[in-house]
C-alpha cells in the first residue's frame, strides 16, 4: 500500500513569512488527511531534545509517521567541505532517528565549474560510502536522491548505487529531477524526451524505499501539468512499491491553495 506524506519545504513561503512552523505544518498535514510528514532539517528551530520530543509527540498525537529525514548535502562541488558535509549528515541521522525516521535523504551534488566530472563522481562515492558506514553504526539508512547535477538520469543513479556498494545505502526516487521532462526545475539534456524520463523512473524505482512526487503546476482537479502521475504510479505498482510517496510542491501558486488540490489528486 502506498502512503502519502508531505515535505515541509512545500510550504517554504509560509515558513519564510513566519506564518508556519513545524508544529503548524504537522497540524496542516493532519488536516489534509496525509499519512506522514518529512520535517526538513532547515526548518528545525533547534536540535534541543525537549523541542524534538514535542515534535515527535505531535506527530504521534496526529497519527503521522516520519518516513524520512531530509538533509541537503553537496559532495561534488567543494572538496574542502566534504568532512563538514558528512558531519552535517551525521547530525541529521541522529536527529532523524530521534524523530522516528528510518532513513536520511542526501544529495551528492554537481561537478565544480570547470572541474572534472569523474573526479566529482569519485568524491561523491567516497562521501556516500562514509555516510552509509556512519548510518550503519547508528541504525539509519542513507539514501541518495536524484537532484540534477551528477544524478540527472537513471543511469547516473544506478552507477552511484553500484559504486558505493554498501548494504546501508539506498536510493530515493524524485519524479521531478530526471532529464526529458518538460516544465520548470530539473535537469535538461538535448535530445532527451519523456521516454528518457520514464525510463529513468523505471530504472530507479526497484531500488527506492522512498519516493518524492513533485508538483509544479496543478489544475483545478489537482493534476500535475508536466508529469503523468497515472504512468508514474503504474510504474510503482508494477514493482509492488509499498512505501511513502512524499508530496513536494515547487510551483508559484499560493501553497495553501495548490497543495490541498494536489494532495486530494495524489491520494
Amino acid at each position: 500500500m502506498m502512503r502519502l506524506s508531505c515535505l515541509s519545504l512545500s510550504y517554504q513561503n509560509q515558513f519564510k513569512a513566519g506564518k508556519m512552523d513545524l508544529p503548524g505544518f504537522i497540524r496542516t498535514a493532519r488536516s489534509l488527511g496525509l499519512d506522514g510528514v518529512d520535517l526538513h532539517m532547515q526548518h528545525l528551530k533547534s536540535f534541543d531534545r525537549i523541542y524534538l520530543k514535542q515534535l515527535r509527540r505531535l506527530c504521534l498525537d496526529n497519527g503521522l509517521s516520519v518516513p524520512s529525514f531530509p538533509v541537503s548535502t553537496e559532495f561534488g562541488q567543494f572538496p574542502e567541505r566534504i568532512n563538514a558535509e558528512i558531519e552535517k549528515c551525521r547530525v541529521g541521522m541522529e536527529t532523524g532517528l530521534f524523530l522516528g525516521a528510518p532513513l536520511v535523504r542526501v544529495f551528492v551534488g554537481s561537478t565544480p565549474s570547470g572541474g572534472n566530472a569523474e573526479d566529482a563522481f569519485k568524491r561523491g562515492v567516497d562521501a556516500l560510502r562514509r555516510c552509509a558506514e556512519i548510518g550503519a553504526d547508528l541504525g539509519m539508512v542513507v539514501a541518495l536522491q536524484n537532484h540534477s547535477g551528477l544524478t540527472s538520469t537513471g543511469d547516473d543513479m544506478l552507477r552511484f548505487h553500484k559504486a558505493v556498494n554498501h548494504p546501508n545505502f539506498a536510493l530515493v526516487l524524485d519524479t521531478g529531477h530526471f532529464t526529458g521532462r518538460d516544465g520548470p526545475r530539473g535537469p535538461k539534456q538535448e535530445g532527451h524526451t519523456y521516454e528518457n524520463y520514464y525510463r529513468s523512473l523505471e530504472q530507479v524505482a526497484p531500488l527506492a524505499p522512498f519516493v518524492r512526487v513533485k508538483l509544479y503546476q496543478v489544475d483545478e482537479q489537482g493534476r500535475e501539468k508536466f508529469i503523468d502521475y497515472k504512468r508514474v504510479f503504474d510504474i510503482l505498482r508494477g514493482i509492488h512499491y509499498n512505501g511513502h510517496c512524499s508530496l513536494v510542491y515547487e510551483g508559484t501558486e499560493d501553497e495553501l491553495e495548490a497543495i490541498p488540490r494536489g494532495a486530494r489528486f495524489l491520494s
